[in-house]
């Protein structure tokens, strides 16, 4: 899908194209383990730790990153260093449901 929208177009500083570069963590069975297995899968691929952190996620989950799972990496709430984008349900049933698993 993202092939098809073009989302990895060849990037400015390099004929590498972000398709190239992207990858995937199979491993996470929970929200730290996806916050912590990316960043050990980061390291793996390029060989560093990153230097900043941005969560795409559930807004109801955004104090569970931010004050239980950022804090246990501790890695810095500075803005330049971490970031969480909450995105809330439309649909309010399923916002409940998921509120409640």
């Amino acid at each position: 899908m993202a092939i098809a929208l073009e989302l990895f177009p060849p990037t400015e500083q390099s004929n590498t194209s972000l398709y190239e570069r992207a990858t995937t963590e199979d491993y996470a069975l929970d929200s730290y383990q996806n916050l912590l297995f990316s960043v050990a899968r980061f390291r793996e691929v390029t060989g560093h730790f990153p230097t900043r952190i941005t969560v795409v996620g559930y807004a109801m989950k955004h104090r569970r990153y931010e004050e239980l799972h950022r804090k246990a990496l501790r890695w810095p709430i500075d803005v330049e260093y971490w970031k969480y984008f909450g995105i809330d349900m439309e649909d309010e049933e399923e916002r409940e449901r998921a509120i409640e698993g």
